[in-house]
């Protein structure tokens, strides 16, 4: 099996023709040093795994040809980060390891006590490259959606099951409510590195969300969310 994998936002098809370029053409030349007539395998974060041969190598781009595909059926549950913008050497982390744990989308908002309230455009650009490395590491084949949404106050409603990260001594233990109710759907909303805000709190409540401990340590940002996805995805 080829060593590395190359990501292609596109539809594969057999017999097809495909271009590599930027980043993972120069992976596929300078770093791996793959020669026309090498098997490698693509991905497109749709689900689909292609095994394919380089054709031909030009200056900037390298021409493929799909030999064989694989479609594997989408997942058939929703795994939800919903993580109050923190700083962004933890939300790297986050995104990187969240991909890696299995999470379907992570949602972004400000929070009350985030200290940065959005990002750029180049710094989700950024998440998403950090999704694609970790796709293709992992050996998962549907790419998390990154997605920005407003602040908790003007959430209307949980389409799903919510849970929040609650440090009251008489909240459940997340994995004991999760066995209880057999979700297959959750959000797990994770505030900024100081925390939701008493409003925050309130509002959580409001939507029907369930506060839970997910250690009887108070867990860092990104720590919280990681341990969350992990209990999920065991459960799931």
């Amino acid at each position: 099996m080829p060593a590395e994998r190359y990501y292609i936002e596109s539809e594969l098809t057999k017999s097809d023709e495909v271009i590599l370029e930027g980043l993972e053409f120069h992976h596929l030349t300078n770093v791996m040093r793959s020669k026309a007539g090498e098997k490698v395998e693509i991905v497109n974060g749709s689900g689909c795994l292609a095994t394919a041969t380089i054709l031909h190598v030009e200056k900037k781009k390298a021409v493929l040809e799909i030999d064989e595909l694989f479609n594997a059926p989408k997942p058939a549950h929703q795994v939800i980060l919903a993580q109050a913008i923190p700083r962004l050497n933890r939300l790297d982390f986050i995104v990187e390891k969240g991909t890696e744990l299995g999470m379907t989308e992570l949602w972004l908002f400000p929070g009350d006590r985030s200290e940065r309230k959005e990002l750029s455009t180049s710094q989700i650009e950024r998440l998403k490259s950090i999704t694609v490395a970790a796709l293709k590491q992992c050996g998962r084949l549907y790419l998390p959606q990154i997605m920005m949404k407003p602040a908790l106050a003007k959430w209307p409603s949980a389409p799903i099951s919510l849970y929040f990260g609650d440090l009251s001594p008489t909240a459940p233990l997340f994995s004991d409510l999760m066995g209880q109710k057999h979700d297959r759907n959750i959000i797990f909303c994770t505030g900024p590195e100081s925390g939701f805000s008493e409003n925050e709190a309130k509002k959580l409540i409001e939507l029907g969300a369930s506060g839970v401990k997910l250690h009887s340590h108070i867990l860092r940002t990104d720590t919280a969310s990681l341990a969350a996805l992990t209990l999920i995805t065991h459960q799931l």
